[in-house]
């Protein structure tokens, strides 16, 4: 995973366990795309200060995740909904399907509901 879209995701796991200024200088760099003069500018500092903020964000961000390492389990869980929707999809197009009663039918658009819920969850 790219260094700028891993850091975005684990602010937002994990942002909270940043200082106020950490996690301003993050946000403004890895998810609005200042520049480090960009960044000193709004936040009036100098560009040293916002990149030893950024470099102590990153460090932060990536020893919580390595502790609960909840943004791994969270793609991990989002691969496994895009087997489950691919497998259920399968399931639908086989010839075999319209042999299923309805009541599995529904069952599996319930299951399908829900797997588009759970990817529609913002982190």
């Amino acid at each position: 995973m790219e260094k700028n879209v891993e850091i975005s995701l684990l602010l937002s796991f994990y942002k909270n366990m940043l200082t106020e200024r950490q996690a301003d200088t993050a946000e403004l760099y890895y998810n609005e795309d200042l520049s480090l003069s960009e960044i000193g500018t709004e936040l009036g500092i100098s560009r040293q200060g916002v990149r030893d903020n950024l470099k102590r964000a990153e460090s932060t961000l990536y020893d919580v995740e390595e502790k609960l390492g909840l943004a791994k389990r969270f793609l991990g869980i989002k691969s496994s909904l895009r087997e489950i929707d691919a497998i259920i999809s399968q399931i639908e197009k086989s010839p075999e399907s319209r042999l299923l009663p309805n009541s599995i039918k529904h069952q599996i658009n319930d299951i399908l509901t829900i797997v588009a819920g759970i990817n529609e969850i913002e982190i």
